[in-house]
C-alpha cells in the first residue's frame, strides 16, 4: 500500500485544551464530508433497493443458483483431472500450484494479481524476514480492528471491556466513510494507534498495510475484528454479533485463549465455535490463491482447506507476519464494487487457511480451548535445543588467496550466481541490514551473537578445519576466544574432508589432503583444547559437545573416540560428548557397531534426505543445460524419521534447512530445492522438534546459520516459534 494513500492519527499525547481544539476542528470537517456523502449514499441505496425488488432480479434468482453450482462442478472436475494427471505423471500427489508463477490466463477475469504475475513479481522472497524483538513488559494482546461502518464501532468497543489485562489497540478506519468515529475512539482509548486507509480491499487491505509497515509486533496473540455488515445475507447482523461474542466471550475465556496461543505454537488460529469453513466454499477464488501462493513459492493442497468464515479470529502474530512475504500493495486489490466473491480480499480470507495447512498449524474452536490447555498441562513438551551450523569462510586467508585469488571469500561465489531457469531466485544475498560482512572483525562476531540470540537458536556449531596440524579459516574462532564478553554459545564440528577444487567442478584436484599420521588424536585435542574450556562452549550432561563431519575418514573410530575422551578426562573435563554427522544416506565403510562408540548421530540433509521429488521436468521453460536437479522443497520438508544404521543404539538427531540452492558454487550442476518458504520450514522444524523430544539429549540442528552460497541461511531472520518452554 502506498504511503501517500495512508495517514496515521496519533492521539495518545493530546490532552487538555489542545485535545478539545483538535476534536472540534476535526468534527466540523468531518460533518461537512458526511453531509456531502449522504446524498450519494442515499441514491446508491435507492438504486440497489430498486434492483433487488425488481421482477427481473427475482425471476433470474434460480438461474444464478444454477450458475454457481455449474461453476462449482467445473472447478471440482478440473481439480479431479489435475490430480489424475499428477498421478499419471508419477509425481506422487505433489501439488505444483505455487511453485511456479501462473500465467495471467490462469487467473479470474479482472484479477488484480495478473499485472504483477506478468511483470515477474509472482515469486516473493522465501527468506529471511526480519521481525522486531518483543520488549520486556509489553502487553501480550494486540487488537486489530477495521472500521468501515462507524455506527457499528460500539459493538466492538463494548466487548473490548471484557479484556482484563493490558492490550494494545490498532484501529484502521476507511477514508471518507468512517473518519467521523476517530474522536470517539480517541477519547475512549487514548493510546490507540489509528490509521486512515482507502476504501479498498475490505478488512484485508488494511491488515496488509499494518503487516507491511511493521505494526504487528511480537505479541502473544492478535485479535482481528471488523465492522461487518454482510448486507447480502439476511443474518448479517446476528452473524457479526455472534463472531464478536465468540472472540470476546468473557474475561476468563479470553485469558485461556491467549494462554493457549502462548503455550502451543501448533495452534495458529482460535475461532468462534461453528465458524470453521472448508473446501465447499472455495468459490471463484482458487486461481487468485494460486497466484498468492506463487508469490511465497508455496505449494499447497486444495483439498485441505479450512479457513475462518467471517474473517474474525484470534491469531499467532507470526502467522500474520508471513503476509508480508506476499509483497502486496493497494493496486493488488480491486476497487470497491459490492462484490460478493472472487476478489483479492475474498482470496486472502481463504489463503489464511492455506497458510495454516502448509505451516502444519491447526485451527482450534473456542469450545475446545480448555481441553487443549488440559492436555498441555498433563503432557507438557519442552522444546529441544536448536543449534545452527556456522561457516567461518567470510574473511581473507592465505590459502584462499593462493587457491582462488587475492582477497577471495565465499561472498564472491554468492554475488556471482545467476538464475538457471524461469522463477529461479539468484543471487541469494543477505538482507541489507546483515550485509557482506568480514569475519576478521571481532565486532562483526559480536553483532552476530545478538542476532543468534534473537533468532531462537541456542548456539552455533563452528566448522573447524584441521588437517593433521594445519588449520584453516580459524580467525572467527580465535576472535571469539579472546573476547569473553561476546555472549555466543558455540561448539565445534571437525570438517575433516580434504579441500578440493569443487567450486571449479574439479573435485579430484586435492588442494589440502586430509591424511592423518601417528599421534594425530593428541594433536587434534591440543588444537581444540582452549575452546573446550571456554565457559560458553556447549555441553551435554556437563561434557563438551564435539562433532565429526566425515566418520568414514577416521581410521579407527572406536579407538579415536576413546582416546579423545581419555585426554579430556585427564585434563579435568567430565569427558566428551562425541556426535557424528551423516552427510549422506550411505554410511560408507563405518559399521553400526563402530558407530555405537559415539554418543549420537546427526542426520544431515539434503544429503541424507529421502523421498525427494524432482520437478525438473516441470520447469516452465524446460531444463536444457541444467546438469543438476530441481527438487520440491515441500517434499524435503515432509519430515521422515532418520534411518537407523544396523547395530547402532544411540540417538539420531534431526536436521532441517530453510532452503537449499548451491548454484553459487556449482553453477549449471547445482541442486536446487525450489519453493522454500517460512511456512513449510515451520512445519518441518515442528515435526523435527516432536521427534527430538523423545531423544536424550533433545537436539535439533539447522543447516545452516550462514551458508549463503548454498542457499541455506537463517541469518537475519527469526526461527518459527516452537513447542513449550526453552530448556
Amino acid at each position: 500500500m502506498r504511503e501517500s494513500e495512508v495517514s496515521s492519527v496519533h492521539v495518545g499525547s493530546v490532552d487538555g485544551l489542545s485535545e478539545v481544539d483538535y476534536l472540534r476542528e476535526e468534527n466540523q470537517r468531518l460533518r461537512q464530508r458526511v453531509t456531502d456523502l449522504e446524498i450519494t449514499v442515499v441514491e446508491y441505496r435507492r438504486q440497489m433497493t430498486s434492483v433487488l425488488r425488481s421482477v427481473s432480479w427475482r425471476v433470474t434468482s434460480p438461474l444464478r443458483v444454477l450458475l454457481a453450482r455449474y461453476r462449482t462442478g467445473i472447478l471440482r472436475t478440473k481439480r479431479a483431472l489435475k490430480r489424475w494427471r499428477e498421478r499419471s505423471a508419477g509425481t506422487s500427489g505433489l501439488r505444483l500450484a505455487g511453485l511456479f508463477p501462473p500465467t495471467p490466463g490462469d487467473l479470474p477475469v479482472g484479477s488484480r494479481l495478473a499485472r504483477n504475475v506478468s511483470s515477474g513479481r509472482a515469486l516473493g522472497r522465501a527468506y529471511p524476514l526480519e521481525i522486531a524483538p518483543l520488549h520486556a513488559g509489553s502487553p501480550r494482546i494486540l487488537v486489530v480492528a477495521h472500521v468501515h461502518y462507524p455506527e457499528l464501532w460500539g459493538d466492538i468497543d463494548e466487548r473490548l471491556s471484557r479484556i482484563h489485562e493490558p492490550f494494545d489497540l490498532l484501529v484502521t478506519v476507511t477514508q471518507g466513510s468512517a473518519e467521523s468515529i476517530i474522536p470517539t475512539i480517541a477519547r475512549r482509548h487514548r493510546s490507540a494507534q489509528i490509521e486512515i486507509v482507502p476504501n479498498r480491499g475490505r478488512d484485508w487491505a488494511p491488515l496488509i498495510h499494518a503487516v507491511n509497515n511493521g505494526l504487528i509486533g511480537n505479541y502473544t496473540a492478535v485479535a482481528k475484528v471488523h465492522t461487518k455488515k454482510s448486507e447480502h445475507r439476511l443474518d448479517g447482523d446476528s452473524w457479526r454479533l455472534e463472531l464478536l461474542d465468540g472472540i470476546f466471550e468473557a474475561p476468563e475465556a479470553i485469558r485461556r485463549t491467549v494462554d493457549l496461543l502462548s503455550l502451543d505454537s501448533s495452534v495458529g488460529l482460535v475461532l468462534p465455535t461453528g465458524h470453521v469453513t472448508g473446501t465447499e466454499h472455495w468459490g471463484s477464488n482458487l486461481g487468485t490463491i494460486e497466484a498468492l501462493a506463487s508469490r511465497m513459492s508455496m505449494a499447497f493442497d486444495p483439498d485441505a482447506l479450512r479457513f475462518p468464515a467471517g474473517s474474525m479470529f484470534w491469531c499467532r502474530p507470526w502467522l500474520l507476519q508471513r503476509l508480508a512475504d506476499l509483497n502486496l500493495d493497494l493496486d493488488d486489490f480491486e476497487p470497491e464494487g459490492g462484490q460478493y466473491d472472487g476478489t483479492t480480499a475474498h482470496a486472502l480470507e481463504r489463503f489464511v487457511g492455506v497458510m495454516l495447512d502448509v505451516g502444519g498449524m491447526e485451527i482450534v474452536e473456542a469450545m475446545d480451548v480448555s481441553s487443549h490447555l488440559r492436555a498441555i498441562e498433563k503432557s507438557p513438551v519442552t522444546a529441544p535445543r536448536l543449534l545452527g551450523f556456522y561457516l567461518p569462510q567470510y574473511h581473507q586467508s592465505a590459502s584462499n588467496d593462493e587457491f582462488w585469488g587475492e582477497g577471495f571469500t565465499d561472498w564472491e561465489n554468492v554475488e556471482s550466481a545467476a538464475p538457471l531457469f524461469h522463477g529461479h531466485q539468484q543471487p541469494l544475498s543477505p538482507p541489507d541490514f546483515v550485509g557482506l560482512y568480514d569475519l576478521s572483525d571481532p565486532l562483526e562476531l559480536a553483532r552476530q551473537a545478538v542476532q543468534v540470540n534473537e533468532s531462537g537458536l541456542d548456539g552455533l556449531i563452528f566448522y573447524h578445519y584441521w588437517f593433521n596440524g594445519r588449520t584453516e579459516l580459524r580467525t572467527p574462532l580465535e576472535n571469539l576466544l579472546i573476547s569473553p564478553k561476546i555472549a555466543l554459545p558455540f561448539a565445534l564440528c571437525w570438517a575433516n574432508e580434504p579441500w578440493t577444487r569443487s567450486w571449479d567442478g574439479l573435485e579430484s584436484d586435492i588442494l589440502i589432503p586430509a591424511d592423518l599420521t601417528e599421534g594425530w588424536e593428541a594433536r587434534f585435542y591440543a588444537d581444540i583444547r582452549s575452546a573446550l574450556f571456554d565457559p560458553r562452549y556447549i555441553t551435554v550432561d556437563g561434557k563438551p559437545l564435539l562433532m565429526v563431519y566425515r566418520l568414514d575418514l577416521i581410521p579407527d573410530l572406536p579407538s579415536t573416540v576413546a582416546a579423545w575422551r581419555h585426554l579430556a578426562q585427564s585434563d579435568g573435563l567430565s569427558g566428551l560428548h562425541v556426535v557424528g554427522v551423516i552427510p549422506s544416506r550411505d554410511f560408507g565403510s563405518v559399521s553400526g557397531n563402530e558407530l555405537s562408540a559415539l554418543d549420537g548421530l546427526v542426520a544431515f540433509p539434503p544429503g541424507s534426505a529421502v523421498n525427494l521429488q524432482s520437478i525438473k521436468e516441470f520447469l516452465p521453460h524446460g531444463s536444457a543445460g541444467l546438469g543438476g536437479d530441481v527438487y520440491s522443497y515441500d517434499s524435503a520438508a515432509r519430515f521422515v524419521a532418520p534411518e537407523i544404521p544396523e547395530g547402532f543404539v544411540g540417538p539420531i538427531h534431526p536436521t532441517v534447512f530453510p532452503g537449499w540452492d548451491n548454484t553459487a558454487r556449482r553453477g549449471n550442476d547445482a541442486y536446487v530445492f525450489h519453493g522454500a518458504n517460512q511456512l513449510a520450514f515451520r512445519r518441518w522444524l515442528a515435526s523435527a522438534a516432536q521427534y527430538a523430544a523423545a531423544n536424550t539429549p533433545s537436539l535439533v540442528f539447522v543447516n545452516a546459520w550462514n551458508e549463503w552460497a548454498e542457499g541455506a541461511a537463517v541469518e537475519g531472520s527469526v526461527l518459527p516459534d516452537q513447542f513449550g518452554p526453552r530448556p
